[in-house]
């Protein structure tokens, strides 16, 4: 089996430099080529418990997230795990099925395993399980979701912006009375803040019989999108705030028979045509708009910002909070009314 020193001995990279980069350290680009070449050619393999032994560190992530068969996390922790990988670290994937209890108890089995770091997509309305993690130095990234009142390192999109300028849009396009099917997540309430202030800002009523709150049970979407559709003067468009709405509103399309734009336009914030194995759904014509998320790009600035963490250490913690920038995909599922 390759010793460090072999890689020192094929690479000609100081056994001190090496160590740096096993520990997720930076190195110069120069160094990083030659050790990672090394370690390919001699099939190199770091014992994270023996090395943690000696450093503290198990080189060991966690990755939390509600639900491994969603829609929408497996693309992301997928590429959350390679660059981890690439750097040296092993994941240990963790799903809390939806449970707010066991999202805690997911967290405290992780600090037990004495992991370096956890990437977590939280269900939850307080942060004091997170806020334990890091007053025992374990560095914490809130991955899509934040949390009212906690500061913590974190990486989500422009709920927000992106949601306002879609609106705004649609309001070009002649649409005045606009409704929408949100969910109870920070990021639902940020679109929703977007939704009503490009509403707002173009002297429109937000009208509350039009705006519906549902949970993510079996059929409530479907539910509260069939009661907007069926209302007299209803809205003429129809923003779903997240994925899984958007999927309920695919299903009533498809079950109901609606003419999309004709009988109604919708707007969904994800594209389920994006998502692994979801390709089919570009087939069913027009395509929903949509607001997109950069999947793997949240992945990989996860990834990136827990190990700049990790080398920056929790000593003067300030926490460093990244937004991505989605993309509005606007297709003939939005009527423009003259």
């Amino acid at each position: 089996m390759a010793t460090i020193i072999d890689v020192e001995n094929e690479s000609g990279v100081s056994k001190s430099t090496i160590s740096r980069f096993l520990q997720g350290k930076r190195v110069t680009e120069e160094n990083r080529v030659k050790i990672e070449k090394a370690i390919k050619k001699l099939d190199y393999r770091l014992n994270p418990i023996a090395s943690g032994l000696k450093s503290s560190k198990t080189k060991t992530i966690g990755a939390v997230i509600p639900d491994i068969t969603d829609y929408f996390f497996p693309p992301i922790i997928k590429e959350f795990e390679s660059y981890m990988s690439d750097h040296g670290y092993h994941t240990i994937l963790s799903d809390y099925g939806n449970d707010k209890s066991r999202e805690i108890n997911q967290l405290e089995l992780l600090i037990d395993k004495k992991v370096d770091g956890i990437v977590l997509a939280s269900d939850s309305d307080h942060g004091t399980h997170i806020e334990a993690c890091l007053r025992r130095g374990i560095p914490v990234v809130l991955l899509d979701r934040l949390i009212s009142g906690l500061e913590c390192d974190s990486v989500t999109v422009d709920n927000y912006q992106a949601s306002f300028n879609a609106i705004n849009r649609c309001i070009n396009m002649g649409h005045r009375n606009i409704g929408a099917v949100h969910g109870t997540h920070h990021t639902d309430r940020e679109r929703m803040r977007g939704f009503k202030e490009a509403l707002m800002g173009r002297g429109l009523d937000v009208n509350t019989d039009f705006i519906c709150e549902v949970k993510l049970e079996k059929g409530m979407s479907e539910q509260k999108i069939r009661e907007l559709i069926g209302m007299a003067n209803g809205p003429s468009l129809i923003f779903c705030s997240n994925i899984y709405i958007g999927n309920g509103a695919l299903k009533v399309r498809l079950k109901d028979g609606l003419r999309i734009p004709e009988d109604i336009s919708f707007i969904v914030f994800d594209d389920l045509s994006s998502f692994p194995n979801h390709d089919y759904i570009s087939l069913i014509k027009p395509e929903f708009s949509s607001i997109n998320q950069p999947l793997y790009d949240l992945g990989r600035s996860s990834a990136k910002l827990l190990l700049e963490r990790l080398e920056l250490g929790m000593d003067d913690y300030k926490p460093m909070n990244i937004e991505l920038k989605t993309a509005f995909k606007l297709t003939p599922s939005v009527k423009e009314i003259k």
